[in-house]
């Protein structure tokens, strides 16, 4: 079944309204000035020209036309022409969609008050009350849609600016996670091997020389994340990724690249026991967010308990998730959740928060006795 297409398929601008208005205005004006004809009431047509034919710019002039409109329905009622109102009725719509509430709500009054002082003087009380009360009706429903519709359309956009703030606020948050994980653990490696080949520069070159290539090599590597990263900045039109952008966590390498965090912490001094078992394809999404809780495992590790031992497993858990388990034999004591106050680190709260994303869970704490241990949850979309 192809898909129905709208009635009016491009949007209506200003000046589309303006013309529908003015349209509108001459064939209502005509209408009921041709019914005044008819009833040989000849004398209220300019009346009722002169009060449905400024409807044509009520959109520009919304409180001048309502009250031109109303000073002219009110001679016509005057003149005869009980259905006066109806005019007073558009106008008083489009007053209550673009006007500030306090002029709105005058208008309807002083609409009210007009159109029960001309009914007050039909020929019976009877029709009078009548007139009025239908009169009366048909303002207050005029009103009251054009005040909801202006209401509704207050309300969609604060929302759509409320909306806008917070994917600019995501963006931050994700584009600021993103250079951390890239560059935290490289500058941690980076560190301890320049602290070693300052260490044994003297009494063993040999050693300073190599833990200088792998400065080096580490640089290159940590300057090629950083330009995946940056590159969320400019996202393409396509390859879009569950985190809202282009890019960004996507641009992690995977399970893949888990074994090369291996042996980046290896030559900071952490012996690591790596066990991956998982597909490196096991999800588009899943599997660079895996990546990145190593990472920073790792750099935790390497920040706090190197030299020590350190226990990387990426297994499935239970039915449809990814257990990530890392632990050391470093010291026991408690590893804050939060960054220190003025550092700009992110430490684990960024990995927690990185596992919420993906609607999985993340728990750190020390081991009984000795050690710190990072175990993340993640869901696994279904094939």
């Amino acid at each position: 079944m192809s898909e129905s297409r709208p009635l009016i398929a491009r949007r209506l601008r200003p000046g589309h309204w303006v013309a529908l208005d003015a349209a509108a205005a001459v064939l209502l004006g005509a209408g009921f000035s041709a019914a005044a004809l008819l009833q040989g009431r000849a004398v209220t047509v300019p009346l009722l020209l002169a009060s449905w034919l400024p409807l044509a710019v009520r959109r520009r002039w919304p409180g001048p036309v309502f009250y031109w409109a109303l000073a002219a329905a009110t001679l016509a009622g005057l003149a005869g022409e009980s259905e006066s109102y109806l005019v007073v009725a558009v106008a008083l719509h489009m007053v209550a969609l673009s006007e500030p509430r306090r002029p709105a709500v005058v208008a309807l009054v002083v609409s009210l008050l007009v159109v029960a002082a001309v009914g007050s003087r039909q020929s019976s009380w009877a029709q009078a009350l009548s007139l009025t009360a239908f009169a009366w009706l048909l303002l207050g429903l005029s009103w009251t849609v054009g005040m909801a519709v202006r209401e509704q359309r207050a309300h969609a956009a604060r929302a759509i600016r409320q909306s806008a703030r917070q994917a600019v606020t995501d963006e931050r948050l994700r584009i600021a996670r993103e250079l951390h994980d890239v560059v935290a653990h490289s500058l941690s490696v980076i560190t301890v091997r320049a602290a070693i080949a300052n260490h044994v520069a003297e009494t063993h070159p040999e050693e300073a020389r190599r833990a200088l290539a792998l400065i080096e090599e580490t640089g290159h590597a940590a300057l090629a994340d950083m330009r995946l990263v940056l590159g969320t900045l400019r996202p393409a039109p396509t390859s879009t990724h569950r985190d809202g952008g282009t890019g960004g966590i996507g641009s992690a390498p995977g399970l893949a690249g888990i074994p090369a965090l291996a042996a980046g912490a290896r030559a900071a001094g952490v012996a690591v026991d790596l066990r991956v078992d998982l597909e490196p394809t096991v999800s588009e999404g899943v599997g660079p967010a895996v990546y990145r809780i190593v990472q920073e495992a790792l750099t935790n590790v390497i920040k706090h308990a190197a030299p020590t031992r350190c226990q990387v497993t990426v297994a499935p858990g239970e039915p449809g998730e990814v257990m990530v388990v890392v632990s050391d034999e470093g010291p026991s004591g408690p590893r804050s959740l939060a960054p220190p106050a003025g550092s700009g680190g992110q430490g684990l709260a960024g990995m927690r928060e990185r596992a919420a994303l993906y609607g999985g869970t993340l728990s750190a704490g020390p081991r009984p006795g000795y050690g710190f241990v990072v175990e993340a949850r993640l869901p696994v979309p279904a094939p």
